[in-house]
């Protein structure tokens, strides 16, 4: 027997089905803007704290971590309810892989948000100075020394199978709707996986906020690197909820996990 839909999926349904100018609006320009504008703030923010802070000892990571962290999680607190908040291609495409959004929604939430972190970092070149902004990179991401292509890319795909999972879990999973602090969580493990990664594969995870900045400071070096592992974490971690952790409405394996809690 099929599993019943939550109201949350009916109504996200008919929303689907509605091709009228106002639902357009409701279902993709609206949530566009909203991730849009949620990665001009989460680029800027992510690209200034580097202009102001040295690559010295654990306080430099630190406060790297903590800008990161807590503005993912204020900005899902602010356009959650618009959008999911998802402010990543890796989340949208974890996101997508587990029927959160249609693969349409998908690409262009996507290209809002690469756009959308374009326009963050170029605030960043406007604001600082020339020297800051040489010495930083402009925010752009790099590998540390003697970490390899294969060891950054392996790093990039576990920190973002771990975020992705967070969110998935958190957020879209409807046995944990209402019972978890998705914004503390997220924030959380965007801090945590910038404090283990960051020295070693800059610990990106999101392919937008690579993006801006290359674009921006033209500095393009290894830049696949945080492509390449980012979608292997989303997809990985879109495959292991789908078809392992979510609830029995959206798992493809039968079962029902629910029954235990």
């Amino acid at each position: 027997m099929p599993a019943k839909m939550s109201e949350s999926e009916m109504t996200r349904l008919t929303l689907e089905k509605d091709d009228s100018p106002a639902n357009l609006y409701e279902v993709y320009v609206m949530p566009c803007l909203a991730e849009f504008v949620g990665l001009v703030i989460f680029a800027f923010i992510g690209t200034m704290v580097t202009g102001y802070v040295t690559p010295a000892g654990n306080m430099w990571l630190l406060s790297i971590a903590l800008a990161h962290g807590f503005t993912i999680a204020l900005l899902i607190v602010a356009i959650g309810h618009i959008s999911g908040g998802h402010l990543n291609p890796a989340v949208t495409l974890g996101i997508t892989i587990a029927g959160g959004v249609t693969v349409l929604q998908g690409i262009c939430y996507v290209i809002s948000q690469l756009l959308g972190a374009m326009v963050g970092a170029a605030f960043t070149r406007a604001i600082l100075p020339n020297t800051t902004y040489a010495a930083c990179s402009g925010g752009a991401h790099a590998m540390g020394g003697g970490v390899s292509i294969t060891g950054a890319i392996v790093c990039e795909s576990l920190l973002t199978m771990i975020l992705v999972l967070t969110v998935l879990l958190s957020t879209v999973d409807s046995s944990t709707t209402g019972k978890a602090l998705p914004p503390l969580a997220i924030g959380l493990a965007v801090l945590v996986g910038i404090l283990a990664g960051g020295p070693f594969s800059g610990a990106s995870m999101n392919p937008a906020r690579a993006f801006g900045p290359a674009v921006a400071a033209g500095v393009w070096k290894n830049h696949y690197v945080w492509w390449v592992g980012p979608v292997i974490g989303g997809l990985v971690a879109g495959f292991i909820y789908r078809v392992f952790l979510a609830s029995a409405d959206r798992r493809l394996i039968a079962g029902n996990r629910n029954k235990y809690y």
